[in-house]
């Protein structure tokens, strides 16, 4: 029998490199971790430079065949003015921009945790692994007002691993935020972009891998759809708590892998943090 099929029960993740979902995770659970974002509609607060400490326990499901969901605490630091915003593994420098930067346009560069190992999980036996690395290219936020705003990034990969190139990621995000005393609730909506060479690295199984019962497959560039909700609760001036939810539904050129079983991937992530004042 081969080992790619050798047993249908969902095994736990080990170590090594995480699967693709816990890098939007991390970098959307560390930015909502910077309640400095109300502050800079303010004039006053606009070359203020805010930082924030926390951690955050991200769950998810990728939807890889026979692998389990994984928890994972990820410590976070963030820093954010007026040029600067770091969170995490994410780093945007807002060059371009009105001087509040209720708009801005500028380079982005991020470590993306993409990736498995054969040990993460029995489909992938035999197969050669696929790493995650250093993505580069711009990013962009537009407020447009009563709370509205949209994000933007497009970002590709910064170098090939054994001479694959891990191709290229974009979205773009709407959001709305609604505040009532302590609380703070966000929901959106976006469309998630992945290139063909992406797909295929990281969903496609190459010639020189497949089985009888994991044939070949090259992927496809193609869109995601993503909702999510964010959940944030102040218990002190500086301390807040919140709960992000997100789901995204695989696109057809996804699903059809033969490495997965999903049609998409919960995520939730559970997080404490710290704001500077």
């Amino acid at each position: 029998m081969d080992p790619a099929t050798s047993s249908t029960t969902p095994t736990p993740r080990k170590g090594g490199e995480h699967l693709r979902a816990a890098t939007g995770l991390c970098a959307l659970a560390v930015a909502a971790m910077l309640a400095g974002r109300e502050a800079r509609a303010q004039p006053s607060e606009a070359d203020r430079t805010r930082y924030s400490i926390g951690a955050v326990l991200l769950v998810d499901k990728d939807g890889y065949r026979g692998v389990g969901a994984e928890s994972l605490i990820v410590p976070g630091v963030a820093i954010r003015n007026k040029w600067v915003d770091l969170f995490g593994p994410q780093l945007d420098l807002r060059l371009l921009g009105n001087e509040r930067r209720t708009w801005w346009i500028g380079p982005r560069i991020e470590y993306r945790f993409d990736g498995y190992e054969q040990s993460d999980g029995a489909v992938f036996s035999g197969m050669s692994d696929r790493k995650g690395g250093l993505f580069y290219g711009i990013s962009g936020s537009f407020e447009l007002g009563a709370g509205l705003e949209v994000e933007i990034d497009h970002v590709k990969a910064a170098r090939r691993d054994a001479g694959f190139d891990r191709g290229a990621v974009g979205s773009i995000q709407l959001s709305r935020s609604f505040a009532r005393g302590a609380w703070t609730l966000v929901p959106r909506v976006g469309l998630e972009y992945q290139s063909s060479r992406y797909v295929d690295y990281y969903y496609g199984v190459r010639p020189s891998e497949a089985t009888p019962v994991r044939p070949a497959y090259s992927g496809k560039g193609t869109y995601s759809p993503e909702l999510g909700l964010l959940v944030r609760w102040r218990a002190t001036p500086q301390q807040f708590l919140f709960a992000n939810f997100n789901y995204e539904r695989y696109a057809k050129a996804i699903r059809n892998s033969p490495l997965i079983t999903s049609s998409g991937i919960p995520q939730v992530v559970l997080g404490y943090q710290y704001v500077f004042d």
